[in-house]
């Protein structure tokens, strides 16, 4: 299992629905340390560029990290983390929007966010995306 700043900017992680119900919400705000960590750093030679330390026990992630806007383009930027996480008996693949940064002016943002109570997430992976003024994805970095 893979999982887990400046002033934080409390972001709850978001997503478009997976259907016409809603994604159960698997995040709150705020940080929590746990023992195990790693960096998911993104390739710093792209516009959107993300370092996020992600920290975990068992299947409970916390998230602190930060987005940067290295281009000035004019296109916003951000982080994303795609995660499996239980659904009964099953494991779903699913991606949330960790952190924006939209000014386009060379911009950055932090964000921290930990998984809620009863909530297992394993598999953690994060990228950085540019985004238009429609957020809609211009390009991402692999994910890491």
């Amino acid at each position: 299992m893979a999982a887990g700043g400046a002033a934080a900017l409390a972001l709850a992680l978001t997503a478009a629905p997976a259907s016409a119900a809603e994604r159960p919400n698997h995040w709150d705000n705020g940080y929590v340390p746990y023992p195990h960590s790693r960096y998911a750093d993104t390739d710093p030679d792209l516009a959107a560029v993300a370092s996020v330390r992600v920290e975990w026990q068992d299947y409970k992630v916390s998230l602190s990290g930060t987005v940067w806007d290295r281009a000035a383009d004019g296109y916003g930027v951000r982080v994303e983390v795609g995660y499996s996480w239980r659904n009964g008996a099953a494991w779903e693949w699913t991606t949330r929007i960790f952190g924006k940064a939209e000014g386009g002016n060379g911009d950055s943002k932090t964000s921290n966010a930990h998984s809620r109570p009863g909530v297992d997430i394993k598999g953690l992976k994060v990228r950085a995306c540019t985004v238009n003024s429609g957020n809609a994805i211009v390009a991402c970095s692999p994910w890491t």
